[in-house]
């Protein structure tokens, strides 16, 4: 467990428990796409008859209405579950790019590490192999944050469940978290829909104990206070949307950042590797604040000011 210092830095418990939650929020992320860059697999999809290409064929047939017709005017379903002591995400989406190439980008840990990097909390994502696999080892803290004791490193196992021509499903899965939290575990898959169109499942989700609840309290009731997800669970006095809040909201977010990644991967093909990353960050950036009300953090300039430094901070294999 990481100290929380509370004599050295002379500080509150409840700052202590805010601090440790906006690093939960960043470690979640990777967490995430995310919170949790964990994942996904939801407790319904870790049932015997889930996994297979055939039940995520299912799964877009039986979320048809919703794909047809919802807030985000795209081909795009988000799903999220607050548990007694578990929470999780999925975001499933019909994309307009071949099977082969989501696969491709879904297949390595360079790939998804890739993806991972643009979350704005990801200082890093550091993929390996060894005796025991692929692993990505994601380094995660609260924006704007350069303090020792900030950030978090998470290291996945890697695992590939399916790899065939018509469904790819890859799973990353860390036993422990910072703050109390544990089990992270994140899924793609990809199967096709025609020769140009494939659809993706991200999923996310990790379990979490007493010291992560008392943080997450403490930053809801304070910093996180206003923010807001995307699920609408009724309406407002005065006749808007009203939105989920709390830790739901929370995953949410993260979960949404994760798919925007993916979209912005393949909104860049061409370019040096350097300029295709700088344009990417850019790209994610800009689908970011088409849900300003959710996802703006800060200023274009400054996302990019610290993606710079977090590159040359973790220099070559980010």
């Amino acid at each position: 467990m990481i100290p929380l210092r509370i004599e050295r830095n002379r500080v509150s418990r409840r700052n202590v428990l805010s601090g440790g939650a906006s690093r939960l929020l960043a470690a979640g992320a990777v967490a995430a796409w995310l919170c949790g860059l964990g994942s996904c697999v939801t407790a319904r999809a870790q049932q015997p008859t889930e996994g297979s290409a055939a039940a995520l064929q299912a799964k877009r047939s039986e979320l048809q209405p919703q794909l047809r017709a919802n807030s985000f005017g795209e081909p795009l379903v988000l799903i999220s579950r607050e548990l007694p002591d578990r929470l999780e995400g999925d975001v499933y989406a019909d994309v307009a790019h071949p099977f082969a190439a989501v696969g491709e980008t879904f297949r390595t840990a360079t790939g998804i590490c890739e993806l991972l990097f643009m979350h704005l909390n990801v200082r890093s994502c550091t993929p390996s192999s060894g005796a025991d696999g692929e692993r990505v080892t994601l380094v995660a803290g609260p924006k704007r944050s350069t303090v020792p004791g900030m950030q978090d490193s998470i290291s996945y196992g890697m695992r590939t469940v399916v790899a065939d021509a018509t469904h790819l499903r890859v799973t990353l899965s860390a036993a422990q978290g910072p703050l109390s939290t544990r089990d992270y575990r994140m899924v793609f898959e990809v199967v096709p829909i025609d020769g140009g169109h494939s659809f993706v499942h991200f999923g996310y989700s990790y379990g979490y104990g007493m010291l992560a609840r008392m943080a997450m309290g403490s930053y809801l009731a304070t910093a996180g206070r206003s923010k807001i997800g995307f699920t609408v669970e009724g309406k407002e006095a005065d006749g808007r949307p009203k939105y989920v809040r709390g830790v739901r909201a929370a995953v949410e977010r993260n979960v949404m950042r994760y798919y925007l990644a993916l979209v912005a991967r393949f909104s860049v093909t061409t370019g040096s590797p350097d300029e295709q990353s700088q344009a990417r960050l850019r790209a994610w950036f800009a689908l970011t604040e088409r849900y300003a009300a959710q996802l703006h953090e800060y200023d274009v300039d400054e996302y990019l000011q610290e993606k710079r430094r977090d590159l040359v901070r973790s220099g070559p294999g980010t």
